[in-house]
């Protein structure tokens, strides 16, 4: 079941579909990293802008309330983990307009040809993040995997996004634990940074900016 650690770790809330923005508050902006492994790049951002919401979500319960302790370590009150599968977060918690950022650095790349189906990064993800960002908000994506890369910038751009950046490797502002394994083995890494527009024109089902392939 999925779970919404707050950041003291003891406390657990299972809430109702619609809970979530009244729990993170809709009136600061959210910045949601998808994926965050062993956190370095939330908590770091989250000591950064201490004004701001970071949201983390993983499937791992384990990484989730690790999340939550190093936060407390930390004093950061701005930093809440959520346990399970992001797609329900984007179709059903995330109200319009109010995240400012969404990061997924590495997501599973599923590679085998029968195995893409489970890639999250797709035409209805990507109309559904647009729906959730603000206004010129960011998404950022890394990935060592060329197919994966190339759907990515596929389904952005039919979702109406503005790709800003393409970089071989990741800055340092956005290097992980991961980002550095794949520097020490010598990987192909691609990073790329999107804008949202600047006028919200996309309904969650589709509208202006939608596209119909199954990419």
């Amino acid at each position: 079941m999925p779970e919404i650690f707050q950041t003291n770790p003891e406390t657990v809330l299972l809430p109702d579909v619609g809970a979530l923005p009244e729990l993170m508050g809709a009136r600061r902006p959210i910045h949601v990293e998808v994926g965050f492994g062993k956190d370095v790049r939330v908590l770091r951002e989250a000591a950064r802008m201490p004004d701001e919401l970071f949201l983390g979500i993983e499937i791992s319960g384990k990484k989730a309330r690790s999340l939550c302790r190093k936060a407390v370590r930390a004093g950061l009150a701005n930093v809440r983990a959520y346990r399970g599968d992001v797609r329900p977060v984007l179709a059903e918690r995330l109200p319009p307009g109010s995240v400012a950022s969404f990061t997924a650095l590495f997501p599973d790349p599923w590679p085998k040809w029968n195995q893409q189906k489970h890639r999250w990064i797709r035409e209805a993800t990507a109309r559904q993040m647009r729906v959730a960002l603000m206004p010129g908000g960011m998404v950022t994506l890394a990935t060592d995997h060329d197919h994966y890369r190339d759907q990515m910038k596929v389904v952005m751009a039919g979702a109406g996004f503005e790709l800003l950046e393409e970089r071989p490797g990741v800055p340092d502002d956005d290097r992980t634990l991961f980002a550095q394994r794949f520097e020490r083995l010598g990987e192909s890494v691609t990073w790329l940074r999107w804008r949202s527009p600047e006028t919200k024109d996309l309904a969650p089902g589709g509208g202006a900016g939608a596209t119909t392939s199954s990419v």
